[in-house]
């Protein structure tokens, strides 16, 4: 019973801690959204939270060149055992973890991006509303992964299904910018 215990903990253990980390980013950004930095001036908190979707849009570059590459050192092993003689199971695992951190940093600083000029509304309110679709469809890519790394449904459906989701994320987020 207790190895089960412990499987199960390792198994949820980084979901949660993402979880944790994600809802402690997002009541800051809620925060600073409404309260502001008080040492700042308007302008300034602005362009601080434009900088934070560059950032969040160079994370989510990093997470699918990540993705890209350990793609890439599978295909490459598969037809030569003897490529890549560094690139073990442990470094493909490290590859997967990093795309998942780099994609849940993404989403945080997307959200706080988000959230901020939502509170904050511009003049421009179709910048706004391409904004909180790509944020919606950015949520849904979030559940998707969640549910292709526990294996909630088929793994080859739910595979197509996060491949689908972030390709249609991509769209809205160029048409954001």
């Amino acid at each position: 019973m207790e190895n089960g215990f412990m499987k199960r903990r390792l198994i949820y253990s980084s979901t949660v801690l993402h979880v944790i980390l994600w809802g402690l980013m997002s009541a800051f950004s809620v925060w600073a959204a409404y309260h502001g930095i008080t040492d700042w001036s308007a302008r300034a908190q602005r362009g601080f939270w434009d900088q934070m979707g560059v950032l969040s849009l160079l994370l989510i570059i990093g997470s699918v060149t990540v993705w890209l590459l350990q793609k890439q050192i599978i295909n490459v092993k598969l037809q030569d055992r003897e490529a890549f003689p560094w690139a073990n199971g442990s470094v493909i695992k490290r590859l997967r973890e990093a795309h998942v951190t780099l994609g849940w940093l993404a989403f945080d600083l997307g959200l706080g991006h988000s959230v901020y000029f939502m509170v904050n509304l511009p003049t421009r309110m179709n910048r706004v509303y391409s904004g909180v679709i790509a944020l919606a469809a950015m949520t849904v890519l979030i559940i998707s992964g969640l549910m292709y790394r526990h294996k909630m449904l088929s793994f080859k459906a739910i595979k197509k299904c996060h491949l689908v989701i972030s390709g249609v994320f991509g769209v809205l987020l160029v048409a954001h910018i």
